[in-house]
């Protein structure tokens, strides 16, 4: 009765100190990684390619054009995006891709909000708010001529 006791007593410590891992939150998604453009959404969609369809996806659209960004944990970055030339010809406007363009620098991550300052003789920062969902990060970006866009991350 007395070894029967004591491992009931046992059994009541291990049960009462449960630690704060056993919580129900769900794990918070982190940045750090590398990363897939898999879409770039413009606001009106487009027929670039003239195929006769119009897309909001400009990777439908420009098939050459990709884009890579890699975040370390010690709060840098390094992004590439193929570097478009625009050429219209009787008025109808494509885009050929010609080579890649890379970027580094740092960046911090509150909430939602990421701010990047890049590595360049005059660093530019810039805040951006994420959604960053699981193995998807999403972005909203002012990009010239095409508006807002949204870009599309998954995770390598």
């Amino acid at each position: 009765m007395k070894r029967l006791m004591s491992v009931l007593l046992i059994a009541i410590l291990f049960a009462s100190c449960s630690s704060d891992d056993d919580n129900n939150d769900p794990p918070q998604a982190t940045i750090v990684g590398a990363w897939t453009l898999t879409e770039a959404n413009v606001e009106i969609p487009m027929d670039l390619n003239g195929d006769g369809t119009a897309d909001r996806n400009f990777m439908n659209e420009v098939p050459c054009f990709v884009g890579t960004v890699a975040f370390t944990g010690n709060g840098t970055f390094s992004q590439t995006f193929s570097t478009l030339e625009e050429v219209v010809v009787n008025g109808q406007t494509t885009y050929t891709c010609n080579g890649t363009t890379a970027t580094t620098g740092t960046y911090t991550l509150n909430g939602n909000q990421l701010t990047t300052t890049t590595d360049e003789p005059d660093p530019v920062t810039t805040t951006t708010t994420i959604n960053l969902s699981g193995n998807t990060l999403k972005a909203t970006i002012e990009f010239g001529n095409f508006g807002d866009v949204e870009l599309v991350y998954s995770r390598n």
